[in-house]
């Protein structure tokens, strides 16, 4: 989508348009599997989403598909986040870098435009992202570009970023701890997925590890000849464990299965896109799963 002579982005410039050299996310008469691919850097709201944002980084050319405050242009960091409260009290929020520079951005200069004065502080600040830019210059007839920052050579693969997702830490149990609480999930539910995420269900392999069962009855009840562990009762097991696929195949989502509870949990809740309704919706899904079964 970034090759502006592709089909694919001729195509979506005519249906959605293009503001500031980016396609539009097209509204709310828009796809909304659309809305939600156009906005894939910024999905920090989504647990475990923000990895593809913090991969990326903008390279200049002539700037003039770049945006100033809030793409990731300077030491793969927005502006906006560096320099917060100047970027509140910007009224050209959504300028270019190219038109930045052509206006002027060091002492002095009319690329600043302030909702008000600014106070002592903010001027420091000012001075702070001046000193920034003292040294970048723009080259005139070179388009910019996105960089896939673990591979600038190659680029982004689907091999590459799989690479990389297997190689972060798994998400945190205080990560899944705000999505296991449901206003429309009874309590006793959440409380057995609590349960089930930390490993504390009467399994067989828990019961045989205190002592409260012989090793040799540690043999999973669905009589498929595993040891029954968590893992094994709600994601492997041949007789159980085919329930997702036949979930999966129901809602149309297709992923390559998480190996842990933990991060089928998440993957399954967010599999559907970044949308509250639709997490919640997958999320009860999930809870209400685990809980038959």
């Amino acid at each position: 989508l970034v090759d502006r002579e592709g089909l694919w982005f001729r195509v979506l410039a005519a249906r959605y348009g293009v503001e500031r050299g980016r396609l539009r996310e097209g509204g709310p008469r828009g796809s909304s599997w659309w809305r939600e691919l156009i906005r894939i850097q910024d999905v920090g709201g989504v647990v475990g989403g923000e990895w593809f944002g913090e991969h990326i980084l903008k390279k200049v050319g002539d700037g003039s598909n770049t945006f100033f405050w809030t793409d990731p242009w300077v030491d793969g960091i927005p502006l906006c986040e560096q320099f917060e409260r100047l970027f509140d009290l910007a009224e050209n929020k959504s300028a270019s870098v190219a038109e930045m520079f052509s206006l002027g951005w060091g002492t002095g200069g009319e690329a600043w435009v302030w909702r008000r004065q600014l106070r002592a502080w903010e001027e420091e600040m000012l001075w702070e992202c001046q000193t920034l830019l003292l040294n970048i210059s723009l080259q005139d007839h070179i388009q910019d570009r996105w960089q896939w920052r673990p591979d600038p050579d190659i680029g982004y693969t689907i091999c590459g970023a799989y690479q990389l997702l297997t190689t972060l830490d798994s998400i945190t149990l205080d990560a899944e701890a705000g999505l296991i609480w449901h206003s429309q999930v009874p309590l006793k539910v959440s409380i057995f997925a609590r349960q089930l995420l930390r490993d504390k269900l009467p399994t067989r392999a828990n019961l045989v590890s205190r002592g409260i069962l012989s090793p040799a009855a540690h043999y999973c009840v669905s009589g498929c000849g595993e040891v029954e562990s968590a893992q094994h009762l709600f994601l492997s097991c041949s007789n159980f464990g085919g329930l997702w696929s036949l979930v999966s195949s129901w809602i149309g989502s297709s992923s390559v299965t998480a190996q842990t509870l933990s991060d089928h949990f998440v993957q399954f809740t967010i599999s559907a896109g970044g949308l509250r309704a639709r997490c919640s919706f997958m999320q009860l899904i999930w809870l209400a799963d685990d809980s038959q079964l």
